[in-house]
């Protein structure tokens, strides 16, 4: 049977929609859009909190490696914030931190767009029944997309340290760039699998979707 423009609508909104769900709701918090179920755009905003805090509980061992070089670059910079002392200091720190912001900001740009892609995932109040389950079912499949990448990058936790380490000592060095490749090259699979278990989820979300009758219940 042919399948209605509401469907098409609906699946649309699903995938492509950027601003559905996040504009303000009633109550004037971003976030909270009337249309889009409440208490599935809370749950995505808890899995986006614990997915930066696991981020950040990730990458806290690196920054706090690092504290002597930043507390020296601090103590060398506030006696003269001219002298070669500062530069020297600021730039040791700098590239202590660097293999650290390297690996939390693009985890934590992950957990901000893996938030959206859930929140537009919600059904919209009063959705047929079965397309609302096709959605339920796409934030769980995000979720343990998530929690397998979380899982993934501990195993580079060795190179990561490795990178911090070496590019302390001498930033510009071979040893440097060596580590930081090492650690691409151990993070690489992990964005791969992420990315492909994403397009799964967009994958059976469609087929669900196309598995919904006309008046949202399963076709039989």
């Amino acid at each position: 049977m042919k399948r209605t423009s509401l469907m098409v609508a609906l699946l649309a909104c699903a995938l492509i929609a950027p601003a559905m769900g996040q504009g303000p709701g009633r109550d004037g918090r971003r976030g909270l859009n009337p249309l889009k179920d409440r208490e599935c755009l809370h749950e995505c905003r808890r899995e986006e909190l614990a997915c930066l805090k696991q981020v950040r509980e990730d990458a806290a061992p690196c920054f706090a490696g690092c504290k002597e070089l930043v507390d020296a670059a601090h103590a060398a910079c506030e006696a003269d914030p001219a002298s070669q002392a500062c530069q020297d200091a600021a730039a040791a720190a700098r590239a202590c931190l660097k293999p650290c912001y390297d690996e939390y900001q693009p985890a934590a740009r992950e957990c901000k767009a893996e938030g959206r892609e859930c929140a537009r995932a919600c059904p919209f109040v009063g959705e047929p029944p079965c397309l609302a389950r096709c959605r339920g079912g796409y934030v769980h499949c995000l979720a343990a997309a998530r929690a397998a990448l979380i899982e993934c990058r501990r195993d580079c936790d060795d190179e990561f340290q490795a990178a911090r380490a070496a590019c302390a000592n001498d930033p510009d060095s071979e040893t440097c760039a060596a580590a930081r490749d090492a650690l691409h090259a151990c993070l690489a699979p992990c964005r791969a699998a992420l990315q492909h278990d994403l397009d799964e989820c967009g994958d059976t979300l469609r087929q669900c979707v196309q598995g919904c009758g006309d008046d949202g219940e399963a076709s039989r």
